[in-house]
């Protein structure tokens, strides 16, 4: 119940939702198919409130109570009568949390009022944050680069070329379509959870999102398995050594399922631990569903923003050319709104590409 609260709590943050349109089912411009009930509007609200967030939880509290002003027969509505009464009294605690009782008759004409018309908020209002304006599609369209055929970064793409999109050139990231199938992806969707672990790994893993992060392996002796496969098609996309044993973490995310901006690049000026092995060269991001609203790969230093496709890969490098991180590759996971964001990641260290990539060329 807490992640759901936590997830919605989100969505309407996030996307700058009116509440009255999310508790009648219409979520980013989507009709859903039910509304919220007085009990969830009510939950809500004491999440909010319980967060200090005072402005929106009387927002919903009022919500819970104009649905319950409207009950199916007489029993109903005195049987209503106890909680029409604990909403208003927290409706009115809400408004005074951030006003004043000097106004407390205007917080009482206000419960009578449209719960469709917004509360006069009684605090300024935060700006939205550069991660929220691309999450809500506010980023200027980028520029125009190309898309091809790639059939020159392995022998292999000379007869099996790759839909390549180029979405950014600084910091470098491309956009592969139709590199993972359906067998594939339905085979991945099958994976028993005695073939994965549920993990926490450094950069992917943050507490305030709601997702599910596993691991499976990839083995010499996996006998051509689908696992031994992606590291193939990885290394075909990139042209550089993926290595044959290696970790894959398989991420899901809810409803209202994000992840904070990070790096996936560790800097070794900052971890010295990592000399003998190097840090993060590049990462693949796949999408093995899609995702109807919400859950866009959000660059905010870069201003890109990018919807996952089901079937497609996002690749990119962390490290300019010396090898030094780019912060530009900096990025964040939009809340999901509807339906279920899956992906598969996977990261390559530096030093295991001397001598495909020698002086970072």
């Amino acid at each position: 119940m807490e992640e759901a609260l936590m997830g919605m709590d989100r969505i309407e943050h996030f996307y700058d939702l009116k509440s009255s349109d999310m508790a009648q089912g219409l979520v980013a411009g989507q009709q859903l198919g039910s509304r919220m009930p007085a009990p969830d509007c009510m939950a809500l609200a004491d999440y909010m409130y319980k967060r200090s967030e005072f402005g929106r939880a009387a927002e919903w509290y009022r919500l819970a109570l104009s649905v319950l002003k409207k009950p199916q027969n007489r029993i109903e509505f005195q049987f209503n009568a106890p909680k029409r009464e604990e909403l208003e009294n927290m409706f009115v605690k809400s408004r005074l949390q951030e006003g004043s009782v000097d106004n407390l008759s205007d917080y009482l004409k206000e419960l009578s009022e449209d719960p469709e018309t917004s509360l006069v908020p009684l605090r300024p209002r935060k700006s939205s944050t550069v991660i929220e304006q691309g999450c809500r599609g506010k980023f200027p369209p980028g520029p125009q680069l190309v898309c091809r055929y790639n059939s020159t970064s392995t022998p292999f793409v000379r007869i099996a070329p790759l839909k390549e999109e180029e979405i950014s050139r600084d910091p470098l990231i491309w956009l592969y379509h139709d590199v993972i199938y359906d067998s594939e992806i339905a085979q991945l969707t099958n994976l028993t959870l005695e073939e994965m672990t549920l993990g926490i790994t450094d950069n992917y893993t943050t507490p305030d999102r709601v997702s599910r992060l596993f691991h499976f392996k990839v083995t010499d002796d996996d006998g051509g398995k689908l696992d031994k496969t992606l590291v193939n098609r990885m290394a075909d996309i990139s042209g550089l050594d993926v290595g044959n044993t290696t970790s894959l973490a398989r991420i899901n995310y809810g409803l209202g399922g994000y992840f904070q901006e990070h790096s996936d690049y560790m800097d070794i000026k900052l971890h010295p631990e990592l000399i003998e092995e190097g840090d993060r060269l590049m990462t693949f991001l796949f999408y093995i569903t899609d995702v109807p609203v919400g859950g866009a790969t959000v660059f905010p230093a870069a201003k890109l923003s990018i919807q996952p496709k089901k079937g497609s890969a996002l690749f990119w490098y962390n490290l300019h050319n010396n090898g030094d991180p780019n912060p530009l590759t900096r990025h964040a996971v939009c809340p999901t709104i509807v339906g279920s964001r899956w992906v598969l990641v996977k990261s390559m260290l530096n030093y295991e590409q001397m001598f495909k990539k020698p002086c970072y060329k």
